[in-house]
């Protein structure tokens, strides 16, 4: 990811670069919260504004072959999530789904707010053939993201992978807890 992402922005240096230097400090944002703590929970707007600035980025190596599409349904901002929930997620929809695909693919991003409960759905489409290189992955960032929830939420918390409709989907539901 870091070399692809500084190989795009170098690329941009000459033909845009207020879009290279946006790019570095997005890229810049991300590492910041890379290195922080990630066991600790964080407002639910700083969370989805890390995704946002790493599919940006992805943005920039993918260009149109990544379209992304969010939807926000009576998501309280002060709901606090796990920090690093959202972009180890995406990171694998694209990698796993979007990448291989010759045409791309749009990933879906929906959060919201289910009585008590807050919702997480992302969904990216499956590949066209299931590429040795891409493989199916060792489920890492998955076991990561259900042991911080579980850590944070106990049974209160869920998270599912499944396919459905030639999608792959992970859907995560927690407690809303304030900041």
């Amino acid at each position: 990811f870091l070399f692809n992402s500084l190989n795009s922005v170098a690329s941009l240096t000459r033909s845009n670069p207020a879009r290279a230097e946006a790019a570095l400090q997005d890229l810049a944002d991300l590492f910041r919260v890379l290195m922080a703590d990630a066991r600790k929970l964080v407002p639910i707007s700083a969370e989805r504004e890390i995704a946002r600035q790493y599919l940006e980025i992805e943005k920039l190596r993918l260009g149109d072959r990544l379209k992304v599409a969010w939807s926000l349904s009576n998501v309280p901002k002060s709901a606090q999530i796990p920090a690093l929930t959202l972009q180890p997620l995406l990171e694998n929809a694209i990698y796993h789904g979007i990448e291989p695909r010759f045409n791309g693919g749009t990933l879906k991003i929906e959060l919201w707010r289910e009585g008590d409960s807050l919702n997480v759905l992302i969904s990216n489409p499956l590949p066209d053939v299931r590429k040795q290189e891409h493989g199916r992955g060792n489920k890492l960032a998955l076991d990561n993201i259900r042991q911080r929830l579980s850590s944070h939420f106990g049974d209160a918390a869920s998270m599912q992978a499944f396919e459905e409709s030639n999608h792959y989907h992970v859907k995560l539901k927690m407690p809303i807890v304030r900041g």
